[in-house]
């Protein structure tokens, strides 16, 4: 159960602290008083998201804390996962500030947004006018019927889950040896023409290097030559002949002198034999402009080649050898291919077969949900109404769509009036009506919830007089089982209630804030007068 709420600089909530007991409490008071920012508040402290707006106006942050007792074991359980210590008290709390930083505690830990929407999803159920909007689109009666459901269909979604598990790796298998036949011959002609152009290529690795540095000296071939002529005139003069030749003759004179001579000579030879390869380099130069084409258009079909197969010439040539490899084994798959097929259609029998039990298991619980339902709305007041989950027309086996929920779509019809025909909820019922089948659904569904909490923001809304009192009497009735909280307009949901709690506006100098009060028994009657006046 919710103990305390304590809201800080949350909209026109400047400080405000709120304890809650067992059974129903109800908040009351004008409106714009505040009574849904209390919700929008635990809401937030709960994982929903900020918005900068609810920070109090001159205020830089705000902050709520929740504190929570007698936790289920679910509740537990989950704080277990996360290495949080919990002695049946939870305290959570967040901040929120106008940079847009946000700071949220599990008993003193700090945790992520997503843990802190996993432990309010197990703490606190919230039935507000929005969930009237979720009942209006069909595409979510599905799941609410699967939520009554869990536990019968636990074991056969499972299987579900692993069958179409076991279909995707089967058709991945199936793909990667070509598909069916016309994608086989597909694959096996863009495999056969990529083999083609990359060993028609001949290629060679560094070729494309080598053919970079040839076009390189080919491009530039009469600055090379002519840098070549001068060098070579520079080496073909005598002085270093005649050097040597007379330092030999000094040698003769002084032996330390044939030392250097060695040591020219050495000179001299490697000067020669650079001067030779120099001469032999420029015998060998050539100059074609159709050879400079040919090079450079084969430098770009390597360049193609590269783009489409690889980043380097290596890696082209190992895709070549991956399209041999899956083109051989295409060619050579004929029986696997068949015995994945074989599989694949046991497969779909089996998908088929387990949702045929869903389906079977949810007409079942459907006729459980629609007698509950009517059951409910008859107390509140809608005795001639008739409430009917319509299956669409079971698919056979070649057409049937299989998801993680099967093959089933429904639609909640509805009829609030005897001899009327029914037609889908969603096009039908009134706003006071939608009310009531809320809290009739809510009723029904409780049992299947893991939260003790249940909050109701405006259940009440379009109803009054006698219906309203019906509604009080069933929040009631939940109350007994799970603490309630509901904002109420209604006096005669009011009345019903265990706890009061009467939200009001204070002006203060040029600011205002919303404050709370508990009511006894005795303050209710005059507050109820004032409030919703004499009747």
């Amino acid at each position: 159960m919710l103990e305390t709420l304590n809201i800080k600089n949350f909209a026109i909530i400047e400080n405000t602290s709120l304890s809650f007991n067992l059974g129903f409490n109800v908040l009351i008071g004008q409106t714009g008083a505040g009574k849904s920012i209390v919700i929008n508040a635990l809401k937030f402290v709960l994982g929903d998201k900020p918005n900068k707006d609810n920070i109090r106006t001159g205020e830089n942050e705000m902050y709520v804390k929740a504190v929570f007792s007698n936790l289920s074991q679910k509740v537990n359980d989950c704080l277990n996962s996360f290495d949080i210590a919990c002695d049946d008290v939870l305290i959570i709390s967040r901040s929120f500030n106008i940079e847009g930083k946000s700071s949220c505690k599990i008993n003193g830990e700090t945790v992520t947004v997503s843990m802190l929407k996993q432990i309010g999803s197990l703490l606190v159920d919230i039935c507000g006018q929005h969930d009237g909007t979720m009942l209006l689109n069909s595409n979510n009666h599905l799941s609410l019927l699967d939520s009554y459901a869990k536990d019968s269909l636990l074991k056969d979604k499972k299987e579900l889950c692993e069958l179409l598990s076991k279909k995707k790796e089967i058709e991945k298998e199936i793909l990667s040896l070509g598909g069916d036949d016309k994608d086989r011959e597909r694959t096996l002609d863009l495999l056969d023409y990529q083999i083609k152009e990359i060993e028609n290529a001949n290629l060679k690795e560094g070729e494309d290097e080598q053919l970079e540095n040839d076009i390189q000296v080919m491009s530039n071939h009469e600055k090379i030559s002519n840098a070549l002529e001068i060098t070579y005139s520079g080496l073909s003069n005598d002085n270093l002949y005649q050097a040597l030749s007379n330092l030999e003759l000094a040698g003769n004179y002084d032996n330390k002198l044939l030392e250097y001579a060695e040591r020219l000579k050495s000179v001299f030879i490697e000067f020669e034999d650079i001067s030779s390869s120099i001469n032999e380099y420029m015998s060998n130069m050539s100059f074609s402009e159709n050879e400079l084409d040919n090079l450079t258009l084969r430098l770009e079909s390597i360049k193609s080649l590269k783009k489409k197969y690889g980043n380097t010439i290596e890696d082209v040539l190992n895709y070549l050898d991956e399209c041999k490899t899956k083109y051989e084994n295409i060619q050579n798959s004929e029986e696997l291919l068949l015995k994945l097929q074989s599989q694949k259609v046991d497969i779909i029998k089996e998908l088929y077969n387990v949702c045929v039990k869903i389906h079977n298991t949810r007409i079942k619980v459907a006729k459980e949900i629609e007698a509950k339902v009517e059951k409910e709305l008859a107390t509140l007041g809608m005795k001639n109404t008739k409430f009917t989950i319509m299956f669409n027309q079971l698919p056979d086996i070649e057409n049937a769509q299989f998801t993680t929920s099967g093959f089933d779509t429904i639609e909640f019809m509805f009829s609030a009036n005897a001899g009327e025909q029914q037609r889908s909820l969603v096009k039908t019922i009134s706003g006071g009506e939608l009310s009531r089948f809320m809290l009739a659904i809510k009723n029904v569904f409780a049992s299947c919830e893991d939260t003790n909490l249940l909050i109701f923001d405006e259940i009440d809304s379009g109803v009054s007089g006698e219906v309203g009192y019906l509604v009080g009497q069933k929040l009631a009735i939940l109350s007994k089982t799970y603490q309630i909280i509901c904002i109420t307009h209604l006096p005669q949901v009011t009345a019903l209630a265990d706890n009061y709690i009467y939200i009001s506006k204070q002006v203060e100098g040029e600011h205002t804030k919303s404050v709370a009060s508990y009511l006894t028994t005795e303050q209710l009657a005059s507050y109820l007068v004032t409030l919703f006046g004499s009747k």
